[in-house]
């Protein structure tokens, strides 16, 4: 007689572009109308390795991304037999970024250029950011959306630009926007 051998479940969590280990991704596996339910922590080599398992389904549910990736949302079902170890790979994309850059109509970088940056869905939450002397403004860690961008100030020698921008943020990629301004004309008074 031959018993069978409990099975496992071999997890590996990747970064989705350059699939290097992503340790710290926090996910829970619950045996499906079972009693076990349990949350574990991938390893510095982005894994967890569960052995001695009854055999039947398991729910793998992400819990927490490592910081800076989003979260995978989907919740898998792994069917595990015995003498089974099962192995299975998931990724992460890295929360997108938006990048700035405010440009004269000279051609020249504009520092000192204010911008509100909100969610379209949620227009409440918004990040006010100034551009650097490169004329440029660099966020990360947004989450994917459509984003409303708009001039509050510029500096004293230009024009503001009053009109709305959208500009889409997908995982992994940084979406840029460029944005001029127009020099304000000089005015002379002559007096007779």
């Amino acid at each position: 007689f031959f018993n069978d051998q409990k099975p496992g479940i071999h997890l590996v969590k990747l970064d989705s572009t350059t699939l290097e280990p992503l340790p710290n991704a926090r996910f829970r596996i619950e045996l499906v109308g079972g009693t076990f339910s349990k949350e574990y922590t991938t390893d510095a080599n982005g894994e967890i390795d569960l052995t001695d398992l009854e055999p039947g389904a398991y729910k793998v549910t992400e819990q927490a991304a490592p910081d800076g990736y989003l979260i995978d949302v989907a919740t898998r079902v792994i069917q595990i037999n015995g003498n089974e170890n099962a192995q299975f790979v998931f990724t992460n994309s890295i929360k997108p970024s938006l990048q700035i850059i405010k440009l004269s109509s000279d051609g020249s970088t504009l520092e000192g250029v204010t911008f509100r940056i909100a969610k379209i869905e949620d227009g409440t939450h918004y990040l006010d950011r100034t551009t650097n002397k490169n004329g440029e403004i660099l966020v990360s860690d947004l989450e994917p959306g459509v984003y409303s961008v708009r001039e509050t100030s510029t500096v004293s020698d230009h024009i503001i630009d009053l009109r709305e921008y959208k500009v889409e943020l997908f995982p992994g990629k940084t979406s840029t926007l460029v944005i001029e301004n127009q020099i304000r004309p000089n005015l002379y008074v002559y007096k007779h």
